[in-house]
């Protein structure tokens, strides 16, 4: 329902129902002229009606994450060869008179894609547990030096806590911060 069908249906109404006068019929009138109010949907019912993420979901569910990617990967290469290879057409074209299997140079092309992809891989799998590892033991290592110096600024780790409420030399400063009250 947008702001125009709301100042239809409140010119319509019979002037024994109260109207709202929080805000003028004209005001509503240019608003709605200006911005065509749209229905609410929640995330969920524009999600449904996507029909793209439908399908990304129904492949993802259907053949599983890792084949999924695999099969996104070799799209992407697919689709970076045959980029390459109108590249090497065009060139061609341009220099009929320059020898090139073009080929050749889309699978050499092909296989450095396939390359760099599996190094990837194996880079992001070596560097992950080591990634995770360091981070705990640096947060680890960085709190306990925060604690240390916590307890050397307090004094607390020369003196447990019983020690210090048994100390003569605590006593002695309650004694005085008593004798100062009186």
């Amino acid at each position: 329902m947008n702001v125009a069908s709301v100042s239809n249906i409140s010119t319509s109404t019979p002037s024994a129902t109260p109207k709202d006068e929080s805000i003028s019929q004209e005001y509503a009138a240019l608003i709605a002229q200006f911005y065509q109010a749209q229905p609410y949907k929640t995330r969920d019912e524009i999600n449904a009606e996507d029909g793209e993420l439908a399908q990304f979901r129904k492949n993802l569910v259907s053949k599983g994450a890792a084949v999924f990617l695999k099969d996104l990967n070799e799209e992407k290469i697919e689709a970076l060869v045959e980029e390459y290879r109108q590249k090497l057409l065009k060139e061609k074209e341009k220099n009929p008179e320059q020898p090139m299997d073009i080929n050749q140079m889309v699978n050499d092309f092909r296989k450095q894609l396939l390359e760099e992809l599996m190094e990837a891989q194996k880079a992001q799998r070596e560097n992950k547990p080591t990634q995770s590892t360091a981070l705990m033991s640096s947060d680890i290592l960085e709190r306990i030096k925060t604690a240390q110096s916590d307890e050397k600024i307090s004094g607390l780790a020369d003196i447990g806590f019983l020690e210090q409420m048994l100390s003569s030399s605590n006593s002695e400063a309650k004694q005085k911060d008593t004798d100062r009250l009186f």
